[in-house]
């Protein structure tokens, strides 16, 4: 009888450990810098190829295949990685080139045709705002460009609800998350728009939307951790300031070193980049555990055509996910990745 127990225990023991083994995260590697500057340099060759095909079927210049790669592909530049400099400077020239311009790449809407019925057109255009938060860390600006981007600036202010915020219509996760995200783009959009022109009427409305950001009404989700932070870096709040937020960020890394999204879904290229980004903006390098395992996790998941898997999400009222064309999202998770990736693995001088 003794045995028999001794079996059963050990039996189960086994049978235990196995289960807790299955919960556990498969182990990733460690990458290294050769690794590293693959994957940067493979999602590059993506977000050009994509972004490309994007614009040359002739789509609006949408903020996850065109804002958002030309950020990432800046910033990749910036850090010594190689980028086609003239898809860049051709891009922004052709959507922020000129009042024209912006209106055949349809990121404003043409005062000649005839009105936009929904809802939604009476709102802010998310391709502008993006392209004017993006058009803050390019290198240069025509004088062409900074005209665009005054009128998409004050076309923002114009549209500001008396609360700080603005009209939200639709929600398409993760990049129109919520009121909040678009909220969170609009201050960056404005940010760049202060630096440029200190007009009191923007600079109100700036503070008047950051007030609506701090409120308790704003969700207190990961991608709003994220944007929250970015802007308090963006404003030069000082670090220290912002270690609450910061530590807030770091508790949630998942055991395979990334982030998600939601609390359901896996970790993902789009939170993980996301935050990886931010935190490097805050100071934070490789030598970090922290950060050298969000690493791993972004050069052992992503796929071989430089992009990084990812899911339709639910919106924020319960609704599946329900999109049937991913690139948009892959797009958006890639600059994210690529964003990260570049600012935290500095290739060196081209």
């Amino acid at each position: 009888m003794a045995r028999t127990s001794c079996f059963v225990v050990c039996f189960l023991g086994l049978c235990f450990s196995q289960l807790a083994l299955a919960d556990e995260p498969a182990s990733i590697p460690v990458a290294t810098p050769t690794q590293i500057r693959q994957t940067v340099q493979r999602a590059i060759g993506y977000l050009q190829t994509e972004s490309g095909a994007w614009l040359k079927q002739g789509r609006c210049a949408a903020c996850h295949h065109v804002a958002m790669p030309l950020w990432a592909l800046s910033e990749a530049g910036k850090q010594g990685y190689t980028v086609d400099q003239k898809f860049i400077t051709d891009t922004v020239e052709a959507t922020l080139g000129s009042p024209k311009k912006m209106m055949a790449s349809g990121i404003v809407p043409n005062p000649d045709a005839p009105p936009d019925p929904r809802p939604m057109a009476r709102g802010v255009s998310t391709g502008a705002v993006f392209m004017a938060a993006v058009a803050g860390t390019m290198p240069s600006l025509t004088d062409g460009q900074k005209q665009s981007l005054s009128l998409i600036a004050a076309d923002i202010v114009k549209k500001q609800q008396a609360d700080g915020s603005w009209e939200f219509f639709l929600s398409r996760p993760p990049i129109n998350e919520s009121q909040a995200t678009d909220t969170a783009w609009i201050i960056m959009a404005l940010q760049g728009d202060i630096e440029r022109d200190p007009a009191k009427s923007h600079r109100a409305a700036l503070e008047k939307a950051i007030a609506w950001l701090d409120g308790p009404d704003v969700p207190d989700n990961q991608q709003m951790k994220v944007l929250k932070l970015l802007v308090s870096i963006r404003a030069g709040k000082p670090r220290e300031k912002m270690r609450p937020a910061i530590d807030q960020l770091l508790a949630l890394q998942r055991p395979d070193g990334g982030w998600n999204q939601t609390p359901v879904p896996m970790s993902d290229a789009f939170a993980t980049g996301q935050t990886l980004y931010v935190l490097s903006l805050a100071g934070y390098t490789a030598q970090r555990p922290e950060i050298q395992r969000a690493i791993d996790f972004l050069v052992d998941t992503q796929k071989p055509d430089g992009s990084w898997p990812m899911t339709s999400r639910a919106t924020p009222d319960g609704r599946p996910g329900r999109a049937k064309v991913l690139t948009p999202i892959t797009c958006g998770a890639a600059a994210w990745a690529t964003l990260g990736l570049a600012r935290v693995a500095r290739k060196g001088p081209l």
